[in-house]
């Protein structure tokens, strides 16, 4: 597996697990975030891809913050 493949799942479940830690289900990630559940529900387990902004959203929604990064890694990232 690829380091953007490891990412990717990385990404995948730390989103699953703050939806969960909210109390959300997919459906209702979904809706808040404008994709039906069945889309929401193939995102998650990876099966599809959504747009960026819908992943900034969906992040957005779930209090997590995503870093673009040109493969410097800091120390102290706020």
């Amino acid at each position: 597996m690829s380091n953007w493949q490891s990412d990717y799942l990385t990404l995948h479940t730390r989103l699953r697990q703050a939806r969960q830690s909210k109390r959300l289900t997919q459906a209702g990630a979904g809706e808040r975030i404008g994709v039906c559940e069945r889309t929401y529900r193939d995102f998650e387990a990876g099966r599809t891809d959504l747009p960026a902004a819908v992943v900034f959203r969906l992040a957005h929604l779930l209090g997590i913050k995503i870093i673009i990064s040109d493969g410097v890694i800091a120390d102290g990232v706020d």
